[in-house]
């Protein structure tokens, strides 16, 4: 799943991830959570694959935290 470049490379957890990264940065690393899942939502991105996008990017501290604003911030 997180390199899936043969069948579908659309849904890899590294391509998806790409996204979520690159919207995060051009909206200076924090975005309310529901304002990027209807970015990715807009890219044809699945629920399944942003959420485990996100778990992926918390994990490998891409993601620093989704604080009590429901904000998603990026690591600096």
């Amino acid at each position: 799943m997180i390199v899936n470049y043969e069948s579908s490379p659309k849904n890899s957890i590294l391509y998806s991830s790409s996204i979520i990264i690159s919207y995060l940065k051009k909206n200076n690393r924090k975005v309310e959570f529901e304002n990027l899942y209807n970015y990715c939502k807009s890219k044809n991105m699945d629920y399944s694959i942003f959420i485990l996008s996100v778990d992926w990017l918390f994990l490998v501290k891409i993601i620093v935290e989704i604080n009590y604003n429901n904000e998603v911030i990026l690591c600096n």
